[in-house]
């Protein structure tokens, strides 16, 4: 876990090196020095591949050397954009550590929850029986439908209140869940309907496996 001081700190002095302050004015200075700090700032809150790093990096790509063999006052505005948009994600980078949103050790210990119902599913499986695998479905279902939930929140997408194909289409549309992945996730979601309403007759042994060995791929690439 990255120490909270001393990212406030240097949240704090990358914040005043961005700017140069005379005579009441503020003008935009080292901007990418303040880019690859805040790069490294928002990989140490969120992780390299988060959607907050991606963000961030697409803003600074908008509009990049515009003002190359052309008007000073382009590259201007388009340092004091980015200098705007370096203050608003360190900004929202503690606002997050502090209500323990971006919490790693929240995470990890979010991950070992589920890890924990992951376990009981797979030895609920090894049990080879009916009534163990019924009982097996119903944990890799909810963890299933729970480790997309807390993927899509580690990202910072908006899957408050839904239900397991809202959550995949927004994972989709983040570009976090893609291709198989989304395929694979999509084609589970009748899957987790039938374990948690007790449908079990519309469940194979086989689906069941394919969705084990999934959200354990979910659970290493997320929480580990």
């Amino acid at each position: 876990m990255p120490d909270i001081d001393a990212l406030r700190t240097r949240v704090e002095q990358v914040k005043k090196s961005i700017w140069l302050e005379k005579d009441g004015q503020r003008s935009p200075q080292n901007i990418q020095g303040g880019i690859q700090t805040t790069i490294s700032v928002l990989s140490s809150v969120y992780g390299t591949t988060s959607n907050q790093v991606r963000s961030f990096q697409d803003r600074v790509k908008k509009g990049q050397g515009a003002g190359e063999g052309s008007d000073r006052r382009d590259d201007y505005h388009y340092n004091r954009r980015v200098a705007g948009d370096i203050e608003a994600a360190l900004d929202a980078a503690l606002a997050d550590l502090d209500a323990g949103i971006a919490s790693p050790s929240a995470m990890r210990a979010k991950g070992e929850v589920l890890g924990d119902f992951v376990v009981l599913g797979r030895q609920a499986l090894d049990a080879h029986n009916d009534q163990a695998d019924r009982v097996a479905a119903v944990l890799i279902a909810a963890s299933l439908e729970e480790t997309l939930k807390q993927l899509g929140a580690a990202q910072s997408i908006d899957v408050y209140n839904r239900d397991m194909r809202g959550v995949i289409e927004k994972l989709k549309e983040a570009a976090v869940l893609v291709g198989a992945q989304f395929s694979l996730a999509h084609g589970l979601v009748k899957f987790r309907d039938n374990a948690l309403h007790a449908q079990f007759d519309q469940i194979g042994r086989a689906t069941t496996e394919s969705a084990l060995k999934f959200v354990e791929g979910l659970l290493s690439a997320t929480f580990s």
